[in-house]
């Protein structure tokens, strides 16, 4: 005898003998995973034999799946994009299938590649001003904007380069290489030159050197550097404090053997500086030390090759 369990009404028993029939109507309509990963693994070999077109049909029996994923969707459209980019120079294809892939999955991890890759597609069809668009948009690579009263004295398809932009250039110099762009002429070289530059990175970035394990391993030196200086610079520095007295005394400290014996008043720019550098030194080893001791650090000297 069927027993009726307790809390199950009509209503209830009617919406979960629909899903039930829901679910059975559509069991068969799911995603063959196993065809799935069939299907990219003889693509793989198909590629590596060099049988492109036939590689591509096989992504293609993958998509034909309705029920398939977003996301694998996305990375299958990605996969044949690059096909018709790297092996059949395809370029029209290639840019179709990477837009998209970018539209079914924004934040798919091949984005940056195929960014870069769609950007190359469009101007080997010529389509510069959609590169242009979508360099842009991979890339960070906007103009600065117009400041009140400047002046356009070049252009980057279609992007301004603006005199300020000239004039930060050449005030981040040192001084006397300053001087050399005093004249009309030098400074409408300067702008030539600039140019040049800016040609050659969006070239770069296009190519993705970016990604180039020594240009990285740059970077994060550089980066490194800029922030010790930085640190530094706000940290360390303030607390450096000069005395007039203290400074006459380490004259006198050192008159002989770093002055010769000369009077305060002709050496006293030499010997501020050289104060200075001194308590410069000692207030970066107590800063350092005060951080040692913080971090615990511990030294195997015996250790070192």
């Amino acid at each position: 005898m069927r027993k009726n369990w307790p809390g199950l009404t009509g209503p209830v028993m009617l919406v979960m003998s629909a899903t039930l029939l829901f679910g059975l109507s559509c069991g068969g309509g799911g995603v063959d995973r196993a065809a799935v990963d069939r299907h990219k693994k003889l693509a793989g070999e198909l590629r590596d034999s060099k049988l492109y077109r036939a590689a591509i049909e096989e992504y293609r029996e993958i998509l034909s799946q309705e029920a398939i994923d977003l996301r694998t969707r996305a990375n299958i459209n990605y996969l044949i994009g690059r096909i018709y980019y790297e092996n059949l120079c395809d370029y029209e294809q290639a840019a179709a299938y990477y837009i998209r892939a970018r539209s079914l999955d924004p934040e798919g991890s091949f984005v940056g590649e195929a960014s870069r890759n769609l950007v190359a597609a469009l101007e080997k069809m010529g389509h510069i001003l959609d590169a242009k668009r979508q360099l842009n948009a991979a890339a960070d690579i906007e103009p600065p904007p117009k400041r009140e009263g400047d002046v356009e004295v070049a252009r980057v398809s279609g992007d301004p380069v603006w005199q300020s932009e000239i004039d930060e250039q050449i005030q981040a110099m040192p001084p006397p290489a300053q001087k050399q762009f005093t004249s009309r002429n030098a400074r409408v070289e300067y702008v030539h030159n600039y140019v040049a530059v800016e040609l050659l990175y969006r070239a770069a970035v296009r190519e993705d050197f970016g990604s180039d394990p020594e240009i990285q391993k740059q970077q994060r030196l550089l980066h490194k550097k800029l922030l010790v200086d930085k640190y530094i610079l706000d940290k360390v520095m303030p607390q450096i404090t000069i005395d007039t007295n203290d400074v006459r005394n380490f004259y006198l400290a050192h008159r002989a053997d770093h002055y010769h014996d000369a009077p305060y008043d002709s050496v006293m720019a030499q010997v501020f500086l050289d104060y200075q550098t001194e308590k410069a030194e000692a207030a970066f080893s107590d800063y350092i030390a005060m951080l040692a001791r913080a971090e615990k650090v511990e030294f195997f000297d015996q250790a070192v090759q």
